[in-house]
């Protein structure tokens, strides 16, 4: 059983480190859903349930591998005298260790606001915008670049929508006329659009950019 024990902590250790690295680097949910996005076969959420199951698997065998090295770790913690002490300096080492990341993550300091702003980077290059591609006679030919729907997609008007470059308010009212409706304002909000046509508000806003 410490064997088994040992290579489940060794196996779970590196799948959530490879999720790890793989969240790290992904675009932000809301963008990941509008590209479809994949690695390696899997979609984010995907890779946020590996890496949630991982944890479960890592925690349990975490605590039988102390379990089974419990002599070892308290010796660890024995002064000269075989007391337990707590001021050990390799106790000492370690939790200061591991109190400077948790206090440094938290309160972003460097180096760890550098190592989180390059994680936003990687997520927010994935969409910066979306080219759309169609194809005539084997020809691809490149449509205008779409960016993904903002945050808070449904309180947004469809004047809004235009400002931030995200859509043409030409094309929206066509498009929107080929649905249907024909009296539309661009002080429309994208959920009112969505409960008038009964599809979601991402949906909406592939009808408009689309």
């Amino acid at each position: 059983m410490r064997k088994i024990t040992s290579l489940s902590l060794g196996f779970s250790f590196l799948i959530m480190s490879y999720t790890g690295v793989i969240l790290f680097i992904a675009p932000h949910g809301r963008v990941s859903r509008w590209l479809d996005w994949h690695l390696f076969g899997l979609d984010k959420v995907q890779y946020q349930e590996l890496h949630n199951t991982s944890m479960i698997t890592l925690l349990f065998f975490g605590i039988l591998h102390i379990y089974y090295n419990w002599k070892p770790i308290v010796n660890y913690l024995k002064d000269s005298t075989k007391k337990i002490s707590f001021t050990k300096k390799e106790f000492l080492i370690a939790f200061i260790l591991n109190a400077f990341f948790v206090i440094g993550t938290l309160t972003h300091i460097q180096p760890f606001k550098g190592f989180l702003d390059l994680g936003e980077t990687f997520k927010s290059s994935w969409g910066e915008n979306v080219i759309k591609t169609s194809s005539n006679n084997n020809t691809k030919v490149e449509v205008i670049a779409i960016k993904p729907p903002p945050q808070r997609l449904g309180r947004k008007t469809l004047q809004e929508l235009s400002d931030m470059g995200n859509i043409d308010l030409e094309y929206a009212f066509k498009a929107l006329k080929s649905k249907g409706i024909d009296n539309v304002n661009s002080n429309i909000k994208i959920k009112d659009i969505a409960n008038e046509l009964n599809i979601e508000k991402t949906d909406v806003y592939k009808l408009l950019t689309e």
